[in-house]
């Protein structure tokens, strides 16, 4: 119970700790001094805190700064090592771009008797063996044998046994993006790409009689389509897999 005094300009009473009397109005000196005090010593104390906050604000946006700062710092060094290891993952098995006088001497012989071997292949109609003589330089060798006699038959032979093994992914009951992008890619190539007299003889019936049938028998898609998808994914003369995929990407879901 709080303790009761009398105002002395009313004989009301009231409590000690009171300001102002509530019936005629009299301060209570008294306590009005001692709440001016305490007034007084919340408002010391606050301006000493507002004090402290620019200090506290620094220190707290330095630290934020700095760790902001180093995850960054991080992730950019994460994503450079991944760009590092893929370009060497996609870099591996292709030729070398800078070569050596002796390299090239080496790469010189090398592609006049790839070429022989392909000129041999090409009149005996081996699809399975220029798609060897290719991958063989390009993957094994690493050797770049453009130039070479029947150089672009040699690449869509490799383009169409690369076909052949991922063609019975469409078999299974989920197929992947990438499996998807694979099949997609090869087929558009075989579509779009002009052999002229070099090679037509051999693909223009593969690409009729088998190509265009998996386009729209199997994945779906219509002539329209592919004159539509035309324009969007041949940088001339190559078919560019990344537009390939990013154009069809969507079909991918009813690819059976």
């Amino acid at each position: 119970m709080k303790e009761m005094i009398v105002c002395p300009n009313c004989g009301a009473q009231i409590e000690k700790d009171t300001t102002k009397c509530p019936y005629c109005g009299y301060i209570n000196k008294e306590a009005a001094e001692e709440k001016f005090q305490r007034d007084l010593g919340e408002i010391r104390d606050s301006i000493e805190e507002t004090k402290k906050e620019p200090s506290k604000a620094l220190v707290k946006g330095f630290t934020g700064g700095t760790k902001t700062i180093l995850i960054t710092i991080g992730v950019l060094v994460v994503l450079v090592v991944l760009f590092f290891l893929e370009l060497l993952r996609e870099s591996k098995d292709k030729p070398k771009l800078f070569l050596s006088a002796e390299e090239k001497q080496y790469a010189s012989a090398y592609t006049e008797i790839a070429g022989e071997q392909l000129s041999e292949a090409y009149d005996e109609k081996d699809i399975a063996k220029m798609a060897e003589i290719y991958d063989k330089a390009y993957s094994v060798d690493r050797i770049s044998i453009w130039g070479a006699p029947h150089y672009e038959v040699g690449y869509a032979s490799s383009c169409y046994m690369k076909l052949q093994e991922c063609l019975p992914n469409l078999d299974k009951e989920e197929i992947s993006d990438k499996e998807a992008e694979e099949i997609t890619y090869y087929c558009f190539y075989f579509y779009y790409r002009a052999y002229g007299d070099d090679g037509a003889e051999i693909f223009d019936p593969i690409r009729e009689t088998e190509i265009i049938p998996i386009i729209t028998e199997r994945l779906g898609f219509t002539a329209d389509d592919m004159e539509a998808f035309r324009e969007k994914v041949v940088v001339s003369p190559n078919v560019n897999r990344s537009k390939v995929h990013k154009v069809t990407k969507k079909y991918y879901k009813n690819y059976h």
